[in-house]
């Protein structure tokens, strides 16, 4: 069975290469499952070739969440058991979610790619940073749209991160492997100091402080094209 999916065949194959090729990568967070017909069916595969792992998928929009979970036990019935859904906005299901794994619970790999504010990834990385352990992989979908706009450079500036953007689609996939614990504070200055500039740019205060109601508004009275390229970055 083919379930509907985001990802091209190229950034499907460096997701499951990443998974095959790092001997350590068996506990996997992925942050926006959508039908799972993209990196989650993706990474299941890669587990069950593998022989060991596992995934606990989280999914915000509940209706989306039950078709999810409907979509792998009939595409990758040999796979379901490596799998735990996880239903929520991410920066409230994290915290609650390690704290059930245990103090020594560590993420060897994170594949992110959920809703299109940026502030979400940074939210999301800074929660699981302190989990990830050395040789530990992020990797994220968007990257070089909204979506992704303040992790990249983010990361990018962290010298305690390996990072690259792979430029195989419109959306960019990137890569990031944990190269120490900690950062310099020199390059965590740095990587502070660009996000601040980010979040400062009048675009996005518009959009932090001006209700939801009124950004749609908004968006209606402009053309199609500005407001894909506001909203997603395309």
């Amino acid at each position: 069975m083919e379930i509907e999916g985001q990802l091209n065949p190229e950034e499907r194959r460096l997701l499951t290469e990443a998974i095959l090729t790092a001997p350590n990568v068996v506990k996997v967070l992925e942050i926006g499952t959508w039908l799972g017909g993209g990196s989650t069916v993706q990474i299941l595969r890669a587990l069950q070739q593998k022989g060991r792992g596992h995934l606990w998928g989280v999914e915000a929009d509940a209706s989306i969440y039950r078709h999810m979970i409907d979509n792998l036990r009939a595409a990758v019935p040999e796979a379901i058991a490596r799998f735990t859904p996880l239903c929520g906005r991410s920066e409230k299901l994290i915290p609650k979610w390690l704290a059930e794994q245990g103090e020594k619970f560590e993420i060897d790999l994170a594949f992110l790619d959920g809703g299109n504010n940026p502030l979400e990834q940074i939210t999301e990385f800074r929660l699981i940073d302190p989990h990830m352990p050395l040789g530990a992989i992020l990797m994220t979908h968007d990257a070089k749209l909204r979506k992704g706009k303040w992790l990249v450079p983010y990361v990018s500036r962290l010298d305690n991160w390996e990072s690259k953007l792979y430029d195989v689609s419109d959306e960019g996939l990137f890569f990031a492997r944990k190269a120490a614990l900690h950062p310099s504070p020199k390059s965590l200055r740095s990587a502070r100091s660009h996000l601040r500039r980010m979040r400062l740019a009048p675009v996005e205060i518009a959009a932090a402080i001006l209700p939801a109601k009124i950004c749609r508004v908004i968006f209606s009275l402009m053309p199609d094209k500005l407001t894909k390229r506001l909203a997603e970055g395309r």
